[in-house]
C-alpha cells in the first residue's frame, strides 16, 4: 500500500519568508500530483538534513551529489531523479571573491579568509578544494581561516559582507561550458550578489539527486518520478526559487561513479578532513 503522507526535506539557498511559501507551493503541489500528503521539513545544514533523514522525519530529500556519496544517512537511499538546469544534468563549483577584491587569481588566495558550505558540498567544499590541490596548492595550508556556512546563500553573504574573502559555491555556465555566459550561481540568490566576481570554475559535477527513504514503497517512488518528470508548468517558479531547477530527469546509472572517486581520492590524500 503506498504512503499516505510523506515529509519532503532540503536546505534552501535562502531562508527567508519567500523561501519558505515556494517550499509549501512545491509539497502541495506534489501532494495533489501523487495523492499523497506531502508536507515540508526545511533542515538549516546539510548535516541536520541527513539526521533527520536518518532517523525517519524526512521521507524524500534534495541534497547534493556529495552528501548522498559521503553520508551514511543515504546509504540505502534511493534517487530517482536529479535536477536539470539549462538542459544540463551537471553543474560546476567556482571560487568567487567580491568585485572590488584585489583577489584577482587563485596564485593571490594565500593567506585569505575562506567562506565553504559545508564538508559534505561538493561545489561548496570538496570540489574546489580539490581543484586547487589538483593545481599545486594545498588547501589544508593555504587559508588563515576557513568558516562554514551551512547555504550557498549564506557563504555569498559572508564574503559579500567582508567577513572573508573569497567563497565556494556552485555555478551554472550556458551549455555547460566554463568558458561560457553563467546563467545562475549561488551568489545570485541573493541581491547583493552581482557584484561577485569568479575566480575560478571546477567540474563538472553531477547534478543534485532527489532521494527517497529506503521504506517508501514502490507506488509512492513512481509516483513522485512521475510528478517531477511530468507537467512542472503549475508549480515552476517555486521549483526555480527553491531548488533553482528547470526540470528533472530519471537518475543515470552510473551518474555519481567519477565524483565518488574524486571523493575516495581525496580523502585518502588528507585533502577532505
Amino acid at each position: 500500500m503506498a504512503h499516505s503522507a510523506l515529509t519532503f526535506g532540503c536546505v534552501p539557498h535562502t531562508d527567508n519568508d519567500l523561501t519558505r511559501a515556494r517550499l509549501q507551493e512545491l509539497c502541495e503541489w506534489l501532494s495533489r500530483e501523487t495523492r499523497i500528503t506531502v508536507r515540508p521539513h526545511r533542515a538549516p545544514s546539510p548535516e541536520a538534513l541527513a539526521s533527520a533523514f536518518a532517523a525517519g522525519r524526512v521521507d524524500v530529500a534534495w541534497i547534493s551529489p556529495a552528501l548522498f556519496i559521503t553520508s551514511a544517512a543515504f546509504e540505502r537511499a534511493r534517487p530517482i531523479v536529479c535536477s536539470i538546469r539549462r538542459g544540463m544534468a551537471t553543474y560546476h563549483a567556482v571560487l568567487f571573491v567580491d568585485a572590488v577584491s584585489p583577489i584577482r587569481s587563485v596564485s593571490r588566495l594565500a593567506g585569505s579568509r575562506v567562506a565553504w558550505v559545508s564538508k559534505t558540498s561538493a561545489a561548496g567544499y570538496i570540489v574546489p578544494r580539490l581543484a586547487l590541490a589538483s593545481h599545486g596548492y594545498d588547501p589544508r595550508g593555504l587559508f588563515s581561516r576557513e568558516t562554514f556556512h551551512d547555504s550557498h546563500g549564506n557563504v555569498a553573504r559572508a564574503v559579500l559582507e567582508g567577513a572573508a574573502d573569497v567563497g565556494a559555491t556552485y555555478a551554472v555556465f550556458d551549455e555547460g561550458d566554463a568558458a561560457s555566459k553563467m546563467i545562475r550561481a549561488g551568489f545570485t540568490e541573493i541581491p547583493e550578489g552581482a557584484r561577485a566576481r569568479i575566480l575560478y570554475a571546477a567540474g563538472p559535477i553531477p547534478s543534485d539527486p532527489m532521494v527517497v527513504a529506503e521504506d517508501v514503497d514502490a507506488r509512492s517512488r513512481i509516483a513522485l518520478l512521475e510528478a517531477f518528470t511530468g507537467d512542472l508548468a503549475p508549480v515552476r517558479e517555486a521549483i526555480s526559487h527553491v531548488i533553482g531547477a528547470e526540470s528533472f530527469e530519471p537518475v543515470r546509472r552510473g551518474s555519481f561513479d567519477a565524483l565518488r572517486e574524486q571523493i575516495q581520492d581525496g580523502r585518502t590524500l588528507g585533502l577532505l578532513d
